[in-house]
């Protein structure tokens, strides 16, 4: 079977033929689809939506990352309260012993 490597229109086949029909077809729905002002008014809705829920996930994502770091630092400064109570304890007895006069360890 001889191929024939010319694009003239009448030497192609059927199968040729129906397959160019096809993707011409293809082609002016891409474009019309392209240019037609539903579709892109209908894009960009999304586009603004999509970019609403995106602001909104960062909102409740900051609000989660800050009660995260003020419950954080809530808790860091229980632990140093406590820790400095204890030490002051102890201080408090290491001056009462030291202290001139006292009768702590008598």
């Amino acid at each position: 079977m001889p191929q024939d490597d010319s694009s003239d229109p009448k030497t192609l086949t059927r199968k040729e033929r129906a397959r160019s029909q096809r993707r011409a077809a293809y082609q002016w729905a891409k474009e019309r689809r392209a240019n037609d002002p539903r579709t892109a008014a209908m894009k960009e809705k999304l586009k603004a939506h999509r970019r609403e829920l995106y602001q909104r996930a960062k909102e409740r994502q900051k609000a989660r990352a800050s009660e995260h770091k003020r419950a954080t630092r809530e808790q860091s400064q229980k632990a140093n309260e406590q820790s400095r109570a204890a030490a002051d304890a102890e201080l408090m007895t290491l001056v009462t012993i030291t202290a001139k006069g006292s009768s702590a360890l008598n």
